[in-house]
């Protein structure tokens, strides 16, 4: 995995502003997301977003409840930093959540 450099905060703001749902922890490492959906619909886009992830070679944090998905991305390589990779992913996970009834 090549090693990514960490975004400042006013790169972060711009690529955030790009993705409409998403948020950044208090201390400003960690993206994230909630999807509520039905629960089987919630267990299969859980299981496309960890596809994405082996495809990526860069995976995140997933957290499946009855009928919620929390994801929380990071890259450790970079001191558990943001980076470009970690809204890479953001970007791919938004792009297919629609078809899981995940708008």
């Amino acid at each position: 995995m090549p090693y990514a450099e960490p975004l400042n905060a006013e790169e972060i703001e711009a690529r955030l502003g790009r993705l409409p749902g998403w948020d950044v922890t208090e201390d400003g490492r960690t993206l994230r997301r909630t999807y509520h959906l039905d629960h089987l619909p919630a267990a299969i886009f859980a299981l496309h977003i960890a596809g994405i992830q082996a495809e990526l070679n860069h995976h995140s944090d997933l957290t499946l409840s009855y009928d919620t998905l929390h994801v929380e991305i990071t890259t450790h390589a970079a001191g558990n930093r943001l980076t470009g990779r970690d809204f890479g992913l953001a970007d791919r996970i938004t792009a297919v959540a629609p078809g899981h009834g995940a708008a």
